[in-house]
């Protein structure tokens, strides 16, 4: 398909997204291109189009088309995937904190629209012990603007575990491309992880350092999920630990319900289970996560 490029939607360290317009079906949709273009971003690129195209969850952004082929300056690689129209979910609670002093997301609706549909999606994607790494509000996007439904996107520190363990032909260089994607959670600049220091999980960011991610499974996942729960339910995150001192200290976790009163008990503490900073300490599963939600009873939603 041939497409005309309408405007730009956003640009990054990497690459550049953009609105288009198909000619030969007259629809709209994204362009992601790639145009820093080096060994490890390249293959990781190569990798987010591999792990979207196989992917099929109604929660998760779909590829249309893409090219991986060629180098600067005659061509950059890109996909094309759905246009989602309705923003990001960092924007949507930006609007609503900034504009609303007392402002919280109801509870129900948070639930309901937002953690059990990426709860859902991730419940696919572990099975195949793929880990998307870099879970944030601006990583979930509306469909459209009646904020009815949502999509995860930003695919490109995901891991895929069997890879990483020498499945498959490309095992050799999936390790080696693992090890050096750590090093993209580093801090590259100020509030830009590759999983954000205010979202990324102490095993995560400790592998970055360490070049070792052994311990980077769903539960990571989870602990950045939770951070988003926390912050949509109180309009605040919790303490962030100390990225310096691989002890894990950090300031106490508040309950959430000392900032909204309408989140019961028990919600509460799957919430602060979900952001314990060590990962045994988690729900140990996305499956697990899911059946303590659905058990919060109905009447303390």
């Amino acid at each position: 398909m041939k497409y005309i490029i309408k405007r730009q939607i956003s640009t990054g360290s990497f690459g550049t997204i953009y609105e288009v317009l198909s000619e030969d079906d007259d629809k709209v949709y994204a362009l992601k291109e790639l145009t820093n273009i080096d060994t490890v971003t390249k293959q990781r690129f190569e990798r987010e189009i591999q792990v979207l195209s196989q992917l099929d969850h109604p929660n998760i952004v779909k590829v249309i088309q893409w090219n991986i082929g060629g180098d600067p300056p005659n061509f950059y690689p890109y996909y094309v995937m759905e246009y989602l129209s309705g923003g990001s979910l960092r924007q949507h609670m930006d609007e609503k904190f900034h504009s609303e002093d007392q402002y919280y997301f109801d509870v129900k609706w948070t639930i309901n629209r937002i953690i059990l549909p990426v709860c859902n999606a991730l419940a696919q994607v572990h099975t195949s012990n793929i880990y998307h790494r870099d879970l944030k509000p601006s990583n979930i996007m509306f469909t459209d603007n009646t904020k009815s439904a949502i999509k995860i996107t930003d695919w490109g520190l995901v891991k895929v575990e069997d890879l990483s363990k020498g499945k498959g032909n490309d095992g050799a260089s999936a390790i080696d491309l693992d090890r050096r994607s750590l090093e993209l959670t580093a801090v590259v600049s100020e509030g830009n992880i590759g999983g954000t220091p205010d979202y990324c999980s102490p095993e995560q960011w400790f592998a970055s350092v360490n070049k070792n991610d052994r311990l980077v499974d769903g539960r990571t996942d989870i602990f950045s999920l939770g951070i988003i729960f926390y912050e949509m339910l109180t309009r605040r995150r919790p303490p962030p630990y100390d990225p310096n001192n691989p002890s894990l200290n950090r300031a106490p976790v508040e309950a959430p319900s000392k900032y909204n009163s309408l989140i019961s008990s028990q919600l509460g503490q799957c919430i602060l289970k979900m952001i314990d900073l060590k990962p045994e300490n988690r729900q140990q599963s996305i499956w697990d996560l899911i059946s303590e939600i659905e058990i919060v009873p109905d009447n303390s939603l």
